[in-house]
């Protein structure tokens, strides 16, 4: 106690020293600016005794001087606490296992867990290659966390959060081997389309034209259909793509939709017809070419049955309940300027295996996060990971190397696999990374179900979840972070006399709301079995190669036909834009 009343006299002495100090630097500056002749001195004592006889001045200049004093000592404070103090006590305050945490997910420890994977030829000086940059420990960015390769990631964030500019872009330009990336807006093709193309082929899917990309992807679900489990395995992706809220036995007319698709995505392909005659068997439900293709080709029955029962049946509510399902994955597809783009030759086709020898670069873009080609995008991510996945089991080690990268921005609007929790589980074993990203729990929960969304976020090796998150979601993550002990003293007084006791009482180390609002570039942190934890993310314009990327995107943009404004029209809003992404 005495040692605390101690400091803090010493505190308050020397507060009032500097006090003193800058009204005596004022008072001498502004005497030689505009001069008072009275007694001023650089002497406290001559100061005093001049005051006392009344010969003292306080001369005008001396006001600005004392103002731009304060003005500093505030300016100061302000930044001092702001970048220096403020952030240290939040990493201090969120995160008291700091040294732990480190000592699991930093630099040492993710090389020496690399090395247990990959074998001995990982060394301190090639890890990096081995392992992932996730985030950092702390705002000045000194210790970075690592994940390895073969860990999943989801991040919860918001609208307008800075996961545009902190995940999704950097894991598309540190992808070490091919990369799959889905998005609702051309930014993330801009920020990385001419980076990656120093490394491979960067290929764009965009039926709607949203990013300008010249040269897009050809791609038709018909092309290697006619492989029969082929066909039925993208039948049902494309069915289960399609958002069912509020549906009744959603998933049981989605699996039925799907059967359907299959099989008339086989009898196309078989034939080598074209996606107009895909629509029109879709529309038409009594059309019996399908099946006759199908019987022509000695298709079993139990094949063909799928066919036959929707051909044959009577109107009814489960009849009209997969026929609407069918009829709103085929709208989308009926105008010209989408259907147009179906129309090429076999020879055009993009060749997925042929994606996957590279460091090659896929972007699949739809317009807006309520696409209705959200449901196509779905069928062709889910495409090109189940040939990623035929292919690992073609390697001695039965995993693919490089890595095979998939960043799912807007997973569930534009790549929404059904079985996206088992899938996450599967694919770290097999050189597959899945990055899936949402704007929040009760967006999974909406897509896949409850159970689904409480298994994806059970299963991702690493969580992290953005400020704005609804704190009903974040009280088992604040729970998780523990209790500290914290000291109470309490006064009692009597006639006698009065004593003071201390205790300790456990209090939370943080409350869901504190998590809630945390600062913009933090989020709370979740690697496997560790305790949640706040990290700090690094926004492409806080990256150190910044202005080569910027430079990149504005080639990127020009070479995509986006129209520049003048600097002048630009200003600050341009920056401010760049920095909300």
């Amino acid at each position: 106690m005495a040692s605390t009343q101690r400091e803090s006299s010493f505190t308050t002495f020397l507060i009032i020293a500097v006090l003193a100090g800058i009204v005596l630097d004022a008072l001498n500056w502004g005497e030689k600016i505009t001069p008072t002749n009275s007694k001023v001195s650089w002497n406290p004592l001559d100061l005093l005794e001049a005051g006392l006889d009344g010969d003292l001045a306080w001369p005008a200049a001396s006001w600005f001087i004392l103002g731009g004093f304060v003005f500093v000592l505030i300016a100061g404070y302000v930044l001092i606490t702001e970048l220096w103090i403020s952030p240290r006590k939040d990493t201090a305050k969120f995160n008291p296992q700091g040294a732990a945490i480190t000592s699991m997910v930093g630099f040492t420890a993710a090389w020496h867990k690399a090395r247990q994977i990959y074998g001995p030829s990982v060394t301190r000086k090639n890890a990096e290659a081995f392992i992932a940059l996730a985030v950092y420990t702390n705002a000045s960015k000194k210790v970075p966390l690592y994940i390895q390769l073969e860990d999943s990631l989801w991040v919860y964030a918001p609208a307008r959060g800075g996961k545009t500019s902190s995940i999704v872009v950097p894991m598309v330009l540190g992808a070490p081997g091919p990369v799959l990336a889905t998005s609702t807006k051309p930014d993330v093709v801009a920020w990385t389309a001419t980076a990656r193309q120093a490394q491979g082929e960067v290929f764009v899917c965009d039926w709607e034209d949203i990013t300008g990309w010249p040269n897009k992807v050809k791609w038709t679900p018909i092309y290697g259909c006619e492989d029969e489990d082929e066909a039925l395995e993208r039948g049902k992706a494309w069915a289960n793509a399609a958002p069912l809220e509020g549906t009744k036995n959603g998933s049981w007319f989605s699996a039925k939709a799907g059967s359907v698709l299959g099989r008339l995505l086989h009898a196309a392909a078989l034939e080598d017809r074209t996606m107009d005659d895909l629509l029109l068997w879709i529309f038409d439900s009594h059309n019996p070419e399908p099946i006759t293709i199908l019987e022509d080709h000695r298709k079993s029955r139990a094949f063909i049955q799928p066919l036959r029962e929707r051909t044959e049946s009577r109107a009814g509510e489960t009849e009209d309940s997969i026929k609407s399902t069918l009829l709103s994955l085929a709208e989308p597809l009926v105008t010209e300027k989408v259907l147009r783009q179906f129309r090429f030759r076999r020879g055009e086709a993009f060749d997925i295996n042929t994606f996957l020898e590279g460091q090659n670069t896929l972007h699949i873009v739809v317009d807006g996060e309520k696409s209705p080609l959200g449901t196509l995008s779905t069928m062709f991510a889910d495409q090109v990971y189940r040939a990623a996945r035929r292919k690992s089991s073609t390697f001695a080690s039965g995993r693919l190397w490089p890595v095979f990268r998939m960043v799912l921005d807007e997973a569930p609007n534009v790549a929404a696999f059904s079985n996206m929790a088992e899938l996450i589980t599967d694919t770290g074993g097999r050189g597959i990374q899945v990055i899936g990203i949402s704007q929040s729990f009760i967006q999974n929960e909406a897509r896949w179900g409850k159970e689904e969304a409480k298994a994806i976020e059970s299963n991702a090796s690493l969580k992290l979840i953005f400020p704005g998150i609804n704190s009903e979601d974040l009280k088992t993550y604040a729970s998780d972070m523990g209790v500290r002990d914290k000291a109470r003293i309490s006064h009692s007084s009597s006639k006698t006399g009065g004593s003071r006791t201390t205790s300790t009482e456990e209090k939370a180390i943080v409350r869901a709301e504190e998590l809630k609002h945390l600062r913009f570039g933090q989020a709370t942190a979740v690697y496997r079995n560790l305790p949640p934890h706040v990290v700090h993310t690094e926004m492409v314009w806080q990256r150190k190669d910044h202005k080569d990327l910027k430079d990149m995107k504005d080639q990127t943009l020009h070479t995509c036909g986006k129209v520049f404004l003048d600097a002048d029209h630009v200003g600050v809003e341009a920056v401010d834009v760049e920095r909300a992404e």
